[in-house]
């Protein structure tokens, strides 16, 4: 017998530390939760074990993971100070909810939304503590802009968030992912969502972290006539791979997906952007804006795949990355895949440093050098702010950029 079958996992399939099947059992009784989703936690451990987490070609995890204490994540409505067009926290209270109870009374939720399918998903969705689901009272009105703060201190977390917009809705929301830890810590985000037919969702994803890890997956199925709008700003932390996938299933589904990343000191980021329009008449628009500093990398891949009924259909996909010292590295991969007849596609990529002549001429018209960098940065930047959801991404973004690169 295998150790795997003594702790009734399965034939040939080892534990994963720091979980077991008593383990799973005593977190599944302490959570009240029903019999099938216990069995859903050991079919997602068994998942898990049967392959090796990957991280793609460009990103190894130098951290003893396994003997991280698992942690609890938490959430915060308690909004950033002086930043208008934020809902009231009171609003905001009657759309998160427990995943636990939402999953105990509506089994049928793991089928609607869209999961990611990684090795490190099914670790989430075998192990996890708290997670939360989102989803707007029926005929309550938008309000504003939700804020939510997810926050970790440290340890091994496990976040699981299920997103869901009805027929017609609309919803605006702030996800925060704050890293408060000062150690060595490794957070592992599951981001589930739907948009139904004729729905609206905007979201602003922003990260911050200290010596934090983050591995972040985010699927989102896209409905009939539905329109997803996601920004999203990578501020932090010491090592981040990020995937996030989308489906178009239907005619006039909508997707723009922008993403700022910054890295400073031997940060390393790793974004994985993949598209698949799989009906006529949909839309994508993919663009990525990096500034890389001091020995920092940051890799994009890109895959944007039109399914052979998607004709009629629009993609653009961009990637373009401003090296700030000669030390820091860019890697970007586009990639399309198309399968239908009467498309327009594109893509576009770009990787160079600092123009030297640039920042003559405007330290020749007075400017300090840092003032100079600092024009030619936010020059830059300035088209993908454009894109942003809500008024209020530059507010908060500003003060976070000065500190990022000293500008």
């Amino acid at each position: 017998m295998t150790q795997g079958q003594a702790n009734g996992l399965g034939k040939g399939v080892e534990p994963v530390a720091p979980f077991d099947l008593e383990t799973l059992r005593e977190l599944s009784r302490s959570l009240g939760e029903p019999e099938w989703l216990l069995e859903a936690r050991k079919d997602h451990l068994l998942r898990f074990g049967e392959r090796p987490p990957a991280l793609g070609r460009y990103s190894r995890l130098n951290l003893n993971w396994k003997r991280l204490p698992p942690a609890a994540p938490s959430f915060s409505l308690a909004a950033p100070s002086g930043i208008a067009g934020l809902a009231p926290a009171k609003t905001v209270s009657r759309l998160v909810h427990p995943l636990g109870e939402a999953l105990s009374g509506d089994r049928s939720l793991f089928g609607r939304v869209s999961m990611p399918d990684t090795a490190w998903d099914h670790l989430v969705m075998a192990g996890w503590q708290n997670g939360f689901y989102l989803r707007r009272p029926s005929g309550q009105a938008n309000g504003g802009v939700a804020y939510l703060a997810l926050e970790t201190a440290g340890g091994l977390v496990l976040e699981p968030l299920f997103l869901e917009v009805g027929e017609r809705e609309e919803l605006s929301l702030f996800l925060h992912f704050k890293d408060l830890a000062e150690a060595d810590s490794l957070r592992v985000s599951t981001l589930g969502m739907r948009v139904a037919d004729g729905a609206r969702l905007k979201l602003f994803l922003l990260h911050e972290g200290n010596t934090s890890h983050h591995h972040l997956s985010a699927s989102f199925k896209v409905g009939k006539d539905a329109a997803v709008e996601i920004f999203s700003a990578w501020m932090g932390g010491r090592w981040a791979v990020t995937r996030m996938q989308a489906e178009l299933t239907a005619p006039g589904a909508s997707w723009t997906e922008s993403h700022l990343v910054i890295t400073t000191g031997k940060e390393h980021f790793d974004l994985d952007s993949r598209v698949r329009m799989l009906d006529h008449h949909t839309r994508s628009d993919v663009q990525v804006k990096t500034v890389a500093a001091g020995s920092s990398r940051a890799i994009f891949t890109g895959n944007l795949l039109m399914e052979k009924e998607a004709n009629l259909s629009e993609a653009i996909l961009s990637d373009h990355v401003l090296l700030l010292s000669p030390q820091a590295r860019a890697d970007s991969i586009p990639g399309l895949e198309i399968k239908a007849l009467d498309v327009k596609a594109s893509h576009a990529a770009s990787v160079g440093q600092v123009d030297e002549e640039q920042l003559y001429y405007l330290e020749s018209r007075g400017l300090s050098p840092e003032h100079a960098r600092r024009l030619l940065v936010v020059g830059f930047l300035e088209s993908l702010f454009e894109r942003a959801p809500f008024a209020l991404v530059p507010q908060i973004l500003d003060p976070l950029l000065e500190n990022r690169v000293s500008l």
